[in-house]
């Protein structure tokens, strides 16, 4: 786990989540975040998981992207990955890419790292 408690997601999801981190930091070399009501709380619509990529990386991959306007390759990934993340946890995932600089400009609430360690402490 990642030595903050995941307040909202209950056991084995949370491991699961955990595991599907892991795989995420695998394919970008960044690992994603639990964010939002689940983050805080134990009543919430969905879990949100956000991949925050430094503002070279997130170009590179969205080349023609505006932060305030996604485009079809970004939604396609953000909901191939969502799904995925469904699949893999049994929980209602709502996984996007953002820009580094615009998820720390418009969102200021608390983010938990998710796969930092798997359940024997590596």
């Amino acid at each position: 786990m990642t030595g903050q408690p995941m307040v909202g997601v209950g056991m084995p999801a949370a491991l699961h989540l955990e595991a599907f981190g892991r795989e995420v930091n695998a394919a970008f070399g960044h690992f994603p975040y639990l964010v939002g009501t689940a983050a805080i709380g134990k009543q919430w619509r969905d879990v949100d998981v956000r991949l925050i990529l430094p503002d070279d990386e997130f170009e590179s991959l969205f080349p023609a992207v505006d932060p305030s306007r996604p485009d079809g390759r970004w939604g396609l990934l953000c909901a191939a990955i969502s799904e995925l993340a469904r699949q893999r946890t049994g929980l209602p995932v709502d996984f996007q890419i953002q820009r580094m600089s615009f998820a720390n400009e418009r969102y200021p609430g608390p983010r938990l790292a998710l796969g930092l360690y798997d359940r024997n402490g590596q």
